[in-house]
C-alpha cells in the first residue's frame, strides 16, 4: 500500500514539477516582453497574465482532488485487503501464474 501511494505521489509530484516548469517559462518570457510596449503586446500580456492565474489555480484544485482521490482509493484497497486476504492471495496467485506463462512462452 506504501508503495502504491509513493508511486502516485512521485507521478503526481513529477507533473506538477512539469506544470510550474512550463508556468514558469511563460512567466519568463511575459518579463522578458516587459519592455515592448506595442497594443497588441500589452493585450496579449494581459491575457496571459489572467491565462496563468487560472492556470495556476486549477493546478492547485486538481492535485488536492487528486490527492483526495488517491487516498480514498488507497483506504478502499487496504479495507478489502484485509476483510478478504484469502481472495486477494488467490487473485495473486493466478496474476503470478499468467504472468509466469507468458513470460515463459515469450523466451521460447
Amino acid at each position: 500500500m506504501e508503495s502504491a501511494n509513493s508511486t502516485a505521489q512521485s507521478a503526481g509530484e513529477y507533473a506538477n514539477g512539469q506544470i510550474n516548469s512550463f508556468l514558469q517559462n511563460v512567466e519568463d518570457l511575459t518579463k522578458a516582453l516587459k519592455d515592448v510596449e506595442t497594443p497588441d503586446i500589452s493585450r496579449v500580456k494581459a491575457k496571459v497574465k489572467i491565462a496563468l492565474a487560472a492556470a495556476k489555480s486549477a493546478v492547485a484544485d486538481t492535485a488536492v482532488q487528486l490527492r483526495g482521490h488517491a487516498q480514498e482509493v488507497g483506504k478502499r484497497t487496504d479495507g478489502f485487503v484485509r476483510d478478504n486476504p484469502w481472495q486477494v492471495i488467490g487473485i495473486a496467485a493466478v496474476i503470478g501464474l499468467a504472468v509466469g506463462i507468458l513470460a515463459s512462452r515469450r523466451s521460447d
